[in-house]
């Protein structure tokens, strides 16, 4: 059974076993990660030897039929990916990567995959993936695209997701207790009246209600507006 994860990236080795549209695709979206991604082909799409020419991406030329130099980089690599055409090669590549522990992620076959790469977006604080695991992905394009829209006309989720973060921040510097913290933390999520001028647009308001909140715990809050 797959679930979800965000994983952090910058620290880990991504190899793209294709380099025609579909690896161009993914060595562009993973090049900004920071991670160390190498494209592994016969030949390479202009825009893979571009991001190689500027120094985001590796390129290795090299044949799937060439076995033990495929394992080498295989067995190096945390992530997997088979962006070929054809399935032909997909056991051979399975096979090794499982050998190796390595995640895999086969773009032509959905089923046999253990990593399932989303359509993703962000609005404000909120990370959105989206998969329909292989049936669709214009299915998945149109889902994604109506969660932005539902969010990006919800300024009180936005405005109360950054607000919670900061609380976070200045609870965690001062009080030790985890029940204290979650205490605040309630207090401030189901506050009706926080809720409402976040809701209204009334930002001051609702600095001035947080503010309130905060003292009772003797916390201050920098940053947050004083009353006029």
């Amino acid at each position: 059974m797959r679930m979800p994860f965000f994983i952090e990236l910058s620290n880990k080795t991504i190899l793209i076993i294709g380099g025609g549209r579909e690896g161009a695709k993914r060595a562009e979206k993973y090049s900004k990660t920071g991670g160390r991604v190498i494209v592994y082909s016969r030949s390479f799409d202009e825009k893979i030897v571009e991001l190689g020419r500027n120094g985001f991406i590796e390129l290795v030329e090299g044949d799937v039929d060439e076995v033990d130099k495929l394992e080498e980089f295989i067995k190096s690599s945390d992530i997997v990916m088979v962006t070929l055409d054809t399935e032909e090669y997909n056991d051979l590549i399975s096979r090794i990567a499982r050998k190796h522990k390595s995640l895999l992620n086969l773009a032509n076959n959905a089923e046999g995959t253990d990593v399932v790469v989303p359509i993703d977006s962000s609005v404000g604080p909120f990370r959105i993936a989206v998969t329909t695991e292989g049936r669709s992905s214009m299915v998945a394009r149109e889902a994604l695209q109506r969660i932005v829209n539902y969010l990006s006309g919800e300024q009180e989720l936005v405005r109360l997701a950054e607000m919670i973060h900061e609380v976070k921040r200045i609870v965690r510097r001062s009080i030790s207790d985890p029940e204290t913290r979650m205490k605040i933390y309630y207090q401030v999520y189901h506050n009706d009246d926080l809720r409402n001028a976040l809701r209204s647009g009334s930002v001051h308001d609702a600095e001035r209600i947080l503010r309130n909140i905060l003292r009772k715990y003797g916390l201050e809050i920098k940053g947050i507006r004083e009353n006029e």
